[in-house]
């Protein structure tokens, strides 16, 4: 209600106001009867006059409420007359008479309901009483208004006085259904698709049976095509055109019988009975049929005759029919921009400039189907003091995303239908809760071979369950993953899906570490806990390359740490987190290294993992040492050292000791640093890890050379390349070379340190470390300052600063802009840089 002074308005939609109801069921009416539809008419007008509740506009006697009451009531008075016809036509003359004595009693001029009474009169065998009604109204009309009854009127007169054949009840025609829905609004982005459907059935020879099959993923919006196409096609098919929902495929057969006219008593029993039967009717017909989800192409087969000049029109989830005259086509979701358009149309250009970002989510997470973005929409529309990240904020949120997207019957129906062994599947993804699976995580999963695993994951692409590009990964959509992980908690016993689930991690460390050996060679013994190694039946080749693996799989690694956190797997979380240590190394990602420990060192610590937590703070005190927070650094790597001891872990002491070595020597304590280092190389050396041993041996080696002891250094030095080349780690390689060369650079001996960081740097680039490419590459622009080579210097620096900036290496980028200042003229020490 809408009150302005003394002014009251009520505000409401048309559909919410009878009197508009009762018109636009009229119109319909008017169009049912002009195509013979006279059932329809009668059902459609009892609908729209039942709406009424005396005369309209009762008690408001202005001449302004009597004149609009007196074109309401005429309306209603017409709907009146079409309704009796369509009951003549339907041969409903008995049932008739007495509605229509009481009508041209209540109406005594109304000629229209006089001619309709004596036609229910003389079908009823009662011509002399239909004759007496002409005569009542001829006598009324001369002597009320000295006129005679209309020539309609007369013509029916004459008709019963000869008897006349044309007044008795027509035959019923040959039924010509018109069942299609109405049109779906505005396809968008789907003009290809109905371009498509079109073409192949216009080009097809109209002698010979023809049929398109769409299939696509629920949602997609394969019925609204479908639709659009038949209407495009129909007035190409007088004879009719028939719909059915076949997801009860033994129900479409006879509903097409039916609406062919066939009674219910003469229905024949039996699928095979009943598609003779339809075959014989339409043989000799041009109709066009619309067949809604298809679950067995047995029906279409059914549905086309030789010969016949009828065509369908079919959508299915993932049915494929392989017969003459049939084409398939897919269709899939839409393009983003198409996407866009959709919600654009129902949310207004204003709205979608406003939050462009948030819209662009909102297309990616309903996957571009239709039917997730109408649902999208809808929502923003019945909400328009929501901003679109609201929406978005929900559909991220797994217990959200199917109400608020509307896709719960679509995925129950899918899930429904398929095989036991990919609903299991399924379920178990979605309690992963990976949004992209390879064959060796599913296999892990359901605990079968990659070869098994590979062939049932093709089956539901082929279902349009899952996508992929190249047969090895899997994407899945939001939505089904949380409709997964919902049937999962409803149908497995949790033992089950725990072993899944541990199975599954399992899996990805093995990959992780095969990953880790391609990355730091073979003689680095890694820290490890107890955690699950899995490899599914028949797998063989687990050889992965390093660091190009570990960058692409990140972001699931990160994922699978939430998640094994979640489910309290402790030592699973552990140890993928530690998974990509060289990867947040040499890729510069200290944020993701942050994010990864800090959610695993809460789940070792809730249940008192020490070695997980030891391993943890030992990786975040590296972290810090890269980064230059050195204080930071010797409290986690001190805390690692002491757990290490308290598990009496050698090799994991040595390590921590290996790191609290360098952290002494670039705080330039070299008695404190070569104590600590010889400690280490004997733990290490213990423990055969021989790449982390050359890593003690190379940071020694350039504490003594400062202690000057040059014979002893170079000894160092000869024996950690040697283990680095045994343990085949270029990365541990490269670093040594890195830190020798600076060191003696700061000692006045540039000629010597040049070689070793060009070396270095082929090293790096060649393992694509880019925190090691910006150190060294710092390393070889003051190198030259030294050797007075400024351009040179210029040109390292330059690209050491881009860089470390993109490795998030800030430290290394401030000191190349502080030494690219001192060719500039800005007195900033060398050493300084260097250091």
């Amino acid at each position: 209600m809408d009150v302005q002074g003394n002014v009251y308005r009520l505000e409401a939609a048309e559909d919410e106001i009878d009197a508009f109801t009762f018109v636009s069921l009229y119109q319909q009416a008017c169009l049912l009867a002009d195509e013979g539809d006279y059932s329809a008419v009668a059902q459609t007008l009892e609908t729209a006059l039942g709406l009424w509740r005396g005369p309209a506009l009762l008690g408001l006697d202005s001449d302004v409420f009597l004149t609009e009451a007196a074109v309401w009531n005429e309306r209603r008075v017409a709907a009146l007359e079409v309704r009796i016809d369509a009951d003549l036509a339907l041969g409903r003359h008995r049932e008739v008479t007495a509605r229509l004595r009481r009508l041209v009693s209540r109406y005594p001029l109304r000629e229209r309901f006089y001619g309709q009474l004596m036609v229910a009169l003389y079908r009823s065998q009662r011509g002399s009483e239909a004759l007496q009604v002409f005569t009542d109204l001829e006598e009324r009309l001369r002597e009320e208004l000295g006129v005679d009854p209309g020539p309609e009127l007369q013509e029916i007169r004459l008709q019963v006085l000869r008897q006349d054949a044309s007044l008795e009840l027509s035959p019923p025609p040959a039924a010509t259904p018109k069942q299609l829905p109405p049109l779906p609004g505005t396809l968008l982005g789907r003009d290809t698709e109905l371009a498509r459907i079109v073409t192949l059935l216009e080009q097809c020879e109209r002698s010979r049976p023809r049929a398109v099959v769409v299939a696509g993923p629920g949602g997609a919006g394969k019925t609204s095509l479908c639709i659009a196409a038949a209407h495009h096609l129909a007035g190409d098919y007088p004879d009719g055109q028939l719909f059915a929902d076949c997801s009860d495929p033994h129900a479409a057969l006879p509903g097409f019988l039916t609406a062919l006219g066939v009674p219910d008593p003469e229905l024949p029993e039996g699928a095979d009975a009943c598609a003779k039967l339809l075959r014989r009717m339409i043989s000799s017909r041009r109709m066009l049929m619309v067949l809604d989800d298809v679950r067995d192409p047995e029906l279409i087969r059914h549905l086309l005759p030789d010969g016949s000049g009828c065509t369908i029109i079919a959508n299915s989830r993932a049915v494929r029919v392989q017969l003459p005259g049939v084409m398939n086509m897919t269709i899939s979701a839409l393009a983003p921009e198409d996407a866009r358009a959709l919600l654009a149309a129902r949310l207004g250009e204003p709205r979608m400039a406003a939050e462009p970002e948030a819209i662009d989510r909102v297309v990616e997470l309903c996957g571009g189907l239709p039917t997730a973005l109408h649902a999208a929409a809808a929502k923003l529309e019945a909400r328009r003091h929501w901003p679109v990240s609201r929406l978005v904020e929900r559909l991220t949120d797994p217990t959200l995303i199917l109400d608020e997207l509307a896709m719960r019957p679509t995925l129950q129906h899918d899930y429904g239908v398929l095989p036991a062994r990919q609903r299991a599947v399924i379920r178990k993804m979605g309690f992963l809760g990976l949004p992209m699976v390879s064959v060796e995580t599913v296999a892990a999963l359901e605990d079968l071979s990659p070869d098994a695993t590979e062939n049932l994951m093709e089956e539901m692409v082929e279902a349009h369950l899952l996508s992929t590009d190249d047969g090895q990964e899997f994407g899945c959509h939001p939505w089904l993953l949380s409709f997964g992980a919902e049937r999962a908690a409803a149908e497995d016993h949790p033992d089950e899906l725990s072993a899944a689930l541990e199975r599954a991690l399992g899996a990805w460390l093995v990959r992780t570490d095969s990953a880790r050996v391609g990355l730091l060679g073979r003689g680095h013994s890694l820290p490890q806990g107890s955690a699950l190694r899995y490899i599914p039946p028949g797998q063989t080749d687990m050889s992965l390359t390093g660091s190009a693996w570990l960058a692409k799989n990140l972001g699931m690694i990160m994922l699978l740490v939430r998640r094994a956190a979640a489910a309290g797997l402790h030592e699973s979380c552990w140890e993928l987190a530690i998974a990509p240590l060289e990867l947040f190394q040499s890729g510069g990602y200290f944020e993701e290294w942050s994010q990864s420990h800090e959610i695993a060192l809460t789940s070792v610590c809730t249940a008192d993992n020490v070695r997980g937590q030891a391993t943890l703070y030992h990786s975040l005190g590296q972290r810090s040492l890269l980064l230059g927070d050195y204080v930071r650094a010797g409290e986690l790597l001190t805390r690692a050292r002491e757990l290490f001891a308290r598990l009496h872990d050698d090799h994991g002491h040595g390590l921590a000791l290996c790191l609290l070595g360098h952290l002494a020597r670039v705080c330039l304590d070299a008695i404190e640093a070569r104590r600590i280092y010889e400690n280490a190389i004997d733990l290490l050396r213990a423990g055969d890890d021989r790449v982390a041993e050359a890593d003690a041996l190379g940071g020694l080696a350039i504490v003594l050379h400062h202690m000057d002891e040059p014979d002893a250094s170079h000894a160092a030095l000869d024996r950690a390349l040697a283990l680095c080349r045994e343990g085949g780690s270029l990365r541990s390689e490269a670093q040594i070379r890195q830190h020798m060369a600076v060191h003696v650079a700061k000692t006045g001996r540039p000629q010597d340190a040049h070689p070793e960081l060009l070396r270095a740097l082929e090293i790096a680039r060649y393992i694509e470390d880019r925190v090691m490419q910006s150190k060294i590459l710092l390393a070889l622009g003051t190198t030259q300052i030294l050797l007075g080579d400024p351009e040179a210097a210029t040109r390292r620096l330059a690209e050491a600063e881009k860089i470390a900036m993109a490795a998030g290496v800030s430290r290394v980028a401030v000191r190349a802009r502080m030494a690219q200042a001192f060719l500039g003229g800005n007195p900033t020490s060398l050493h300084s840089v260097l250091t």
